[in-house]
């Protein structure tokens, strides 16, 4: 995107930039994402996906390999008492220290050093005395790897507050930014602590590197097409991204539950099917710009519907699917769960010739059959072009998780670890945590 128009600094070049100390080796901050997903059986939580520890690795590595030491710093959940404006510091009451004991990231240092094969420290605290103390037991010759307490325990990290920024910065000599998923949010970890450094000695991590080197459609040549496919159910959350992607793609293809606010707005009936109201004269704004400007958006043409919404498998003789044309469209009592062949040929035909593919939010309640069948008609499609040379990205939660349950996470380039960070940059919005470093020179 034109947002960046030249490399950002990264964590090599940080590297190359921090210096030791003459009594110890340099200290190099990590924001890394480690809100991980946990189950809990009693008081022992396990984490049930590690995917963002992994995908950290690559930094924390060159980090300590360069015999410098990685302090990491995130965020775990929502405490409760940091949504209503208190620091979890100002009580001790019995379900502070649950939710505590529940939100540490103590079983992700844990996790981390069975990865790495070595011992990484936990600090039990992320400012002041206890993370004072904990960075100092790190090795002076460097190579080691601590973890600090859940950053969002303090309200000063949402809310950007300069001295929390400034106790996070005075742990460490460097600072790198890993975290991705949260690079849309101007927190202190995010944005406050690079602005209190010299921009020689901040840089991104591996992972943001790649996001936004897949995520940037700055560096298409001319002739290259760029083609994105968004779904999910509401139009309301994914307007921000239709309209910036309406600027940066050449078409655009809307699929899901948004679809149908879209097919209303053409006067095509849409039954009982979910349409917010509120969003139809959007929506007819939007085919008129994008008519007006030489754009593609392809909607679906049937869908595939049943009498209520699905709670288990349903039979396919229960479902009927229905043409969204002028002569035809949903019926009333009938709502659509998912687009039907026709759709899913077409679909596949408009991939045809894309150079990249994005894809973010699926095309019907994938999660039930039959009502899977036209994201596994996309991915399949993404899959077929992918493996003819197109560079296919996949974000969004949703998005990743039809992947996974259809076995399908290797058919395609690259799977965006980001979900708002993901929409936002699709949107061509600038991010904080991308924006607070600086161009390489």
């Amino acid at each position: 995107m034109s947002t960046h128009p030249s490399r950002k600094r990264n964590v090599f070049d940080v590297l190359d930039s921090v210096s030791d100390h003459p009594t110890r080796a340099a200290n190099v901050l990590i924001r890394v994402d480690f809100n991980v997903p946990m189950s809990f059986d009693g008081d022992k939580g396990t984490i049930t996906d590690d995917s963002r520890i992994r995908a950290a690795l690559p930094t924390i590595k060159a980090v300590i390999e360069a015999k410098c030491n990685a302090i990491l710093v995130s965020h775990m959940g929502r405490p409760k008492l940091v949504q209503t404006g208190k620091d979890d510091e100002e009580t001790d009451d019995e379900e502070t220290a649950k939710q505590k004991h529940q939100l540490s990231l103590r079983p992700a240092a844990e996790r981390l050093s069975e990865l790495l094969g070595k011992t990484v420290g936990f600090g039990e605290d992320c400012i002041g005395d206890k993370a004072k103390a904990a960075v100092g037991e790190l090795p002076k010759k460097g190579g080691g790897v601590i973890l600090l307490e859940n950053l969002r325990f303090y309200k000063a990290e949402e809310k950007n507050e300069e001295d929390f920024a400034k106790s996070l910065a005075s742990l460490a000599d460097a600072y790198v930014n890993d975290a991705f998923g949260t690079s849309h949010r101007a927190h202190a970890s995010v944005a406050g602590v690079p602005a209190l450094m010299s921009e020689e000695v901040c840089g991104l991590g591996c992972l943001v590197s790649s996001e936004l080197a897949y995520l940037d459609f700055s560096n298409m040549k001319e002739g290259e097409t760029v083609t994105a496919i968004i779904g999910g159910s509401k139009v309301s959350t994914k307007l921000p991204v239709i309209k910036g992607l309406l600027n940066q793609v050449d078409s655009l293809i809307l699929g899901g539950g948004l679809a149908f606010t879209f097919i209303k707005a053409k006067g095509i009936p849409v039954g009982n099917s979910l349409v917010e109201d509120s969003m139809v004269d959007t929506a007819k704004e939007i085919l008129e710009y994008a008519n007006e400007h030489g754009k593609t958006i392809v909607l679906p043409v049937d869908a595939v519907c049943g009498t209520s919404f699905p709670s288990g498998p349903v039979d396919k003789k229960d479902t009927k699917t229905f043409d969204l044309d002028s002569s035809g469209g949903v019926e009333d009592g009938w709502s659509g769960f998912d687009i039907g062949p026709k759709s899913v040929k077409l679909i596949h035909d408009s991939l045809e010739g894309a150079k990249k593919i994005v894809f973010n939010g699926p095309m019907g309640v994938f999660e039930i059959s039959p009502y899977d069948e036209g994201t596994i008609g996309l991915v399949d499609a993404i899959e077929e072009y992918t493996k003819k040379g197109a560079i296919s990205v996949v974000g969004g939660g949703d998005s990743v998780a039809a992947l996974e349950q259809f076995d399908k996470t290797s058919a395609v380039s690259y799977v965006s670890t980001g979900g708002g960070a993901t929409l936002e940059l699709l949107a061509g919005d600038e991010l904080p945590g991308v924006t607070a470093i600086a161009d390489f020179d």
